[in-house]
């Protein structure tokens, strides 16, 4: 400290450690309890002329504490230089404690360290917390040994500090229940302790401040009486008024004037204080942050349901004048410190979304969307709508006129509805069919498919409009698949419920159809017609006769290429068809793991289909033979198998 430089002190002549030493023994003959020096003693060596002098009063008092600074270089990564007092002074004094303030945000100093980590193993406890110790008998404060962090509320000061403001990370005095915690940045997370301010600063000379805060005149000290220092703690500090000395505090008057600042000595003796008594302020810790700001938010959103702009303006206000009030009463009576703006600026904040929501409601695209097509829409159509509605200026019939168009359709159908729906009640089934049919609609959205209504136990989707999609085809075969995959997920937690299993059957197919707005003058739906979408719902219902799930026709297959695993079931006739419908089962994705002896099942079964369609009926019949032991319960195999059975122009041995 400048004030105390090596050739003397200020405005005195003398030496500063034959000061200090007479010093020493004058508050030793006051019976002082604890003398604290938050002074930088760095400087002072063995040729120092009173260093004898200043030794043996330390040692002589037997209650002297020194402080000691440190100062972390994390750009060159080296440990931390420490400024400790000398080591013939160390070993003649009480104990050696780091200076253990933070400055924080604004210049304010609001907390405190407990102990901190030097260079390797090395810790050193606070100054401050070695005079509560000394104090109270050299045992470890009862107030610090107690304290520990509940599930809400929690005594540690959490916020991030850079090292290279402060160094190192910090850790507390060992019966404390904390970890502190560093990042890779180098940020120290917790740790600190709020120092509770007993008052304003004090008028050095006054004795009636919050501290008794005397000048360090010799002369005037030994004419006071002992009982100013009698069992007291002592703490000599500087006073020069440099900006390392004095701080701005949370009691000093709003705008941080400089007669308004407090000495670092007196905010040390205020933390003292603050764990002498046990008078910690406590903060919420993430839970009780999180509790605190839910609270908030279910009341906000709570309060602002009232439609009308005024009165729940008013609600608002009043609620967050509570909120403070409430706030200042915790922290006055209960030293608990709430996080205040976060929490006075939730109602506002829910009042700004709640009249944004409001505005949004009554735009024109979300109310045409909404007198036309109520709720059953899906979100791609939804967009697609007002999209198109928007570019016609507003017209939506004119804009949603039909259209002849190439896409996809997908019939979905549960399988033996009728007999599940007879074996529970009507609740459960419905609450079981919504949760089916929900499953099942999300794979037709992660697809860019466009839902256009549920069929009871089913629904239909288009690929390829009004979302424009050229790989339609592949995308219903993909929502086919995921489906599939879907509903396996769904049996297997039933069967763990004990609850039967469903099936499904669905039918895809590709073509040219015609989509648009279908209804009347009051009431629309968005929706496909055309031959390809009848030969899709066909589809849907073969099979049950060929005992698959997913069947498709051969230009979707043409459409997929080589994406896709399938095996053909044969030609069928359809009313309004001249020809005949090819169809095919929907395996897998090509690049699906299957099984070694279904890959060999779908090779002899194809080898059979392409055999029996050349008329090779012997070939044939051995090929399905082959099959048939992979998967005896295949219909379709056991059906072609005796197709080429009863052609064979003799019987097969």
């Amino acid at each position: 400290d400048s004030s105390l430089n090596t050739t003397g002190i200020r405005g005195l002549d003398r030496p500063k450690t034959q000061y200090l030493a007479e010093l020493i023994r004058v508050l030793d003959d006051k019976k002082a309890k604890v003398i604290g020096l938050d002074l930088v003693l760095a400087d002072i060596g063995d040729e120092d002329p009173y260093r004898r002098e200043l030794e043996s009063s330390i040692h002589e008092a037997g209650n002297v504490i020194l402080s000691g600074r440190t100062f972390g270089m994390p750009e060159t990564k080296m440990d931390r230089v420490s400024q400790l007092p000398p080591a013939f002074l160390r070993t003649n004094a009480k104990g050696v404690g780091v200076q253990n303030l933070r400055i924080g945000d604004f210049g304010i100093v609001r907390d405190s360290l407990v102990r901190m980590k030097l260079t390797g193993d090395q810790t050193m406890n606070a100054f401050s917390v070695l005079v509560a110790q000394a104090y109270e008998g050299d045992n470890f404060p009862k107030t610090l040994a107690s304290l520990h962090e509940g599930l809400w509320l929690s005594p540690f000061y959490a916020q991030a500090i850079p090292l290279n403001i402060y160094g190192a990370p910090m850790v507390l005095g060992p019966d404390l229940a904390k970890k502190v915690s560093e990042d890779p940045s180098g940020a120290v997370e917790e740790g600190f302790l709020a120092i509770n301010y007993r008052g304003p600063r004090s008028s050095v000379g006054s004795f009636e401040g919050t501290f008794i805060c005397l000048p360090g005149n010799l002369s005037y000290l030994q004419t006071l009486d002992n009982r100013f220092f009698e069992n007291r703690i002592v703490i000599v500090g500087s006073g020069e008024t440099n900006v390392r000395n004095r701080h701005p505090t949370p009691v000093s008057l709003v705008g941080g004037e400089t007669q308004n600042e407090m000495f670092t000595a007196e905010i040390l003796a205020n933390m003292i204080a603050t764990i002498l008594d046990g008078d910690y302020v406590f903060f919420p810790t993430v839970f009780g942050r999180l509790g605190w700001l839910l609270a908030i938010g279910l009341v906000s959103g709570f309060v602002c349901t009232n439609r009308r702009l005024l009165p729940v303006t008013l609600l608002v206000l009043i609620f967050t004048w509570a909120l403070y009030r409430y706030s200042n009463h915790l922290l006055v009576h209960s030293n608990v410190f709430l996080p205040t703006l976060p929490a006075l600026a939730i109602p506002w904040l829910t009042l700004l979304g709640s009249i944004g929501a409001r505005l949004a409601l009554d735009d024109r695209e979300i109310r045409l969307l909404r007198d036309t097509f109520g709720r059953s829409v899906s979100p791609a159509i939804a967009q697609e709508l007002v999209t198109r509605i928007t570019e016609e200026g507003g017209d939506g019939q004119k804009a949603l006129l039909s259209e002849e168009c190439v896409g996809s359709i997908l019939f979905l159908d549960v399988a033996n509805f009728t007999p599940l729906s007879e074996s529970v009640s009507p609740e459960r089934l419905f609450l079981f069919t919504n949760e089916l049919l929900d499953r099942l609609a999300e794979c037709v959205f992660d697809n860019q498919g466009s839902l256009i209504r549920y069929t009871g136990d089913g629904l239909i989707a288009l690929f390829g409009r009004p979302i424009v999609r050229e790989d339609h085809a592949i995308l219903a075969c993909e929502a086919g698949l995921a489906m599939q995959e879907r509903l396996r997920l769904l049996n297997d937690e039933r069967s763990m419920r004990g609850e039967p299993v469903v099936q499904i059957r669905i039918g895809i197919n590709t073509g040219t159809m015609i989509v648009g707005l279908l209804g009347g003058q009051k009431r629309f739906d968005y929706s496909v017609l055309g031959n390809e979408v009848n030969v899709a719902a066909r589809f849907e219902k073969l099979n049950k006769d060929f005992g698959t799930t997913i069947l498709v026709g051969e230009p979707t297959i043409r459409e997929t290429e080589s994406k896709f695993l399938s095996r053909p079931l044969g030609s069928i006739s359809l009313k309004g068809k001249t020809r005949q419908v090819s169809v095919y089962e929907l395996v897998a994705r090509s690049d699906d793991p299957l099984h070694e002896d279904y890959r060999f099942f779908l090779d002899h079964f194809n080898r059979g289909y392409v055999a029996i369609r050349n008329n090779q009926y012997e070939e044939a019949f051995r090929e399905f033979s082959l099959a048939i032991r992979y998967r005896p319960q295949d219909l379709a195999t056991q059906k072609l198998l005796a197709r080429a059975k009863e052609r064979m122009p003799t019987e097969p041995v």
